[in-house]
């Protein structure tokens, strides 16, 4: 394991551990929260479903108070067809019997018109058998026709009673009973007066003809019986009874009423009813009777649902934005099972706001947890960079160290050997110059770290004055000529002329360390630096290329860093001189980029704001 490595073990253990108590703890934290939201939600629709099953009750016993109240009026319409019988329902044997169903006989012959016909002519129709209760009812009758045509009341009066006794006699075919009478009354009331009270018993009200015996008036008669005849003669026979009733001053309107209704279709009921339910879109309430009788009433579930709202109000259950609503039905639907809805802003409101504290406490945890993530990360990457400019520091005091130590050491072996043997040895001749030219670099080195601490601590302000590249350029190129790196061409284009408005010992120590490292990554002899000048746009570009060693394409991200040198390069220096250049560039606004770099050379390009630069004619 690397020294690195091993002193960040210890920080990511002590992390590791916290980070999980940490997050065990936000996990812990977030399932209350959860819990928190779920106990929100099930108050909101406990309060929600407790104020329908109040409102479904309600109705449930409103309801059922309506039907009880019908009770009799279901009793007296099932018995008398000319009792209203609007909004009543009454099923018996699985035979719907209210709202009544006009129904008639199939088939449009019409053999009650052609008897009552044939009576009209005196007839008796020769199917009848002799001695049987129609024929005989048809004599009487024919013997009443007679006693009209000699106008004899007594006789008239006597075969009435007659007629009236055998029909209270014999109970006949309906058939047949009602084309006879009607016809009787045409003639009887054809002739003579028609008498009020016998009239209203023949025609609407009955009456006793003997004790035990009562005869069944036309009107009800024929309403009941309407499926013994076809739909052609039931009208005849209707259309007679009312002309009868109403020259007769005997009610009718209501029988005309049924008579004349428009037919109605049988309330869809499923095959049992065994609960209180409400069918044909809740339009009606039923409910189980007796046996297998099932009564109900027509009811207007929009209106009762008004009035329970009012009473939820008063009774302070309901706020008054609240509102109960009960969904269209399809089908018959038992109370015990309406699908009520209770829409309470107040509760919607307080759903909501539950939903925005969870959200709310659920980003809480989850920043929680990403800053304890961010803050470990933070941690760990400080403390690699801590290490690595702990190294940096190491490598730099040691490279200081020997670059420092090995000049020294050279100036003082070589003046202690200039001081035994000038005078004997022609051999130390140049001993002075070599002493001179290692005090100049140990010098270049101490000023890049002076003026790399200075720029890297923001300490240097900038002196800004117009500075001529050229002639700064040359006197580099002069004074780096005399450390002993051999020759130095340099040929330059589009310089002359060429001023900068900046501080002038930045650009020089810029220039310096582009020179000197042209110099120093170099095995060719002379050193060729190639500089030409030229304006883009808003930048003026200084381009210096050398015919140096290059710099690996992989160290071209990293050069420009402090203590950076280029891998595999064995010529002495502190990592400094580029990582100046980049930061004189930025403190003129511009930037510094290698353009391409090869085993043949180097070439790096000077980008100063054209706003800094002029040219002097």
């Amino acid at each position: 394991m690397a020294a690195p490595t091993r002193r960040l073990f210890p920080l990511a253990i002590a992390l590791g551990v916290g980070l999980v108590a940490l997050l065990w703890g936000l996990a812990t934290l977030e399932s209350i929260v959860i819990d928190e939201r779920g106990q929100a939600r099930d108050n909101v629709a406990s309060q929600e479903a407790v104020l329908a099953e109040y409102a479904r009750r309600t109705l449930e016993q409103r309801l059922q108070a309506q039907l009880l109240a019908q009770h009799p009026a279901i009793e007296v319409a099932a018995e008398d067809p000319l009792a209203p019988a609007t909004g009543l329902l009454l099923v018996e044997e699985g035979h719907q019997r209210l709202p009544r169903l006009p129904t008639t006989a199939p088939g449009k012959s019409t053999p009650a018109r052609a008897l009552y016909d044939r009576i009209r002519r005196r007839e008796v129709p020769a199917e009848l058998e002799a001695g049987s209760p129609p024929q005989r009812r048809v004599e009487l009758v024919l013997e009443l026709r007679d006693a009209l045509e000699r106008a004899d009341p007594a006789e008239i009066g006597e075969a009435m009673r007659a007629v009236l006794r055998h029909r209270a006699g014999f109970v006949l075919d309906s058939a047949f009973d009602l084309p006879v009478m009607v016809a009787l009354l045409d003639d009887f009331t054809a002739r003579i007066p028609p008498a009020p009270e016998l009239m209203t018993g023949l025609l609407r009200d009955g009456f006793r003809a003997d004790p035990g015996a009562r005869l069944a008036a036309l009107q009800r008669a024929l309403l009941r019986r309407q499926g013994r005849f076809s739909a052609p003669d039931f009208r005849f026979l209707a259309e007679r009874i009312e002309a009868l009733s109403r020259d007769a001053g005997v009610p009718v309107d209501d029988f005309a009423a049924v008579v004349h209704a428009p037919v109605q279709r049988p309330v869809p009921l499923p095959p049992r009813v065994d609960e209180p339910m409400l069918v044909g879109e809740g339009r009606f309430f039923v409910a189980p009777h007796s046996g297998s009788q099932v009564r109900g009433v027509q009811v207007d579930v929009g209106a009762e649902i008004d009035v329970i709202e009012e009473e939820m109000r008063r009774r302070g259950l309901l706020e008054p934005e609240d509102r109960v609503m009960l969904p269209p039905l399809e089908g018959p639907t038992p109370l015990a099972t309406l699908p009520f809805e209770v829409r309470a802003p107040r509760l919607l409101r307080a759903g909501a706001k539950a939903e925005e504290r969870f959200w709310l406490k659920t980003g809480f945890v989850a920043g929680t947890g990403a800053l304890a993530l961010v803050i470990a990360v933070l941690s760990i990457t400080l403390q690699r960079r801590q290490n690595r400019f702990v190294e940096l520091k190491s490598d730099f005091v040691a490279t200081v160290s020997h670059e420092l130590r090995t000049p020294l050491a050279s100036i003082r072996l070589m003046a202690e050997t200039l001081e035994r043997r000038t005078r004997d040895v022609p051999s130390a001749r140049d001993y002075p110059k070599r002493i001179v030219r290692d005090i100049d670099e140990l010098a270049f080195l101490v000023e890049n770290i002076l003026s790399f601490n200075r720029l890297d601590k923001g300490r240097w302000q900038p002196r800004r004055s117009d500075v001529e590249l050229a002639p700064l350029l040359d006197a580099v190129v002069e004074e780096l000529s005399q450390y002993g790196y051999g020759e130095i061409v340099l040929r330059s284009e589009g310089l002359a002329g060429v001023v900068v408005h900046g501080d002038r010992e930045l650009l020089l120590l810029l220039l310096r360390n582009l020179v000197k490292n042209a110099c120093t990554y170099n095995e060719r002899r002379p050193v060729e630096l190639e500089v030409s000048a030229r304006m883009e746009g808003r930048r003026f570009v200084v381009e210096i290329a050398d015919n140096g060693v290059g710099i690996p394409a992989a160290d071209h991200g990293r050069i420009f860093e402090d203590f950076q040198r280029g891998a595999g390069t064995r010529a002495r220096g502190s990592g400094l001189g580029l990582s100046i250049c980049r930061k004189t560039m930025e403190a003129h606004r511009g930037r510094i980029r290698i353009m391409r770099s090869s085993p043949e050379g180097t070439r790096f390009a000077l980008e100063f704001p054209a706003t800094m630069v002029r040219a002097q004619p």
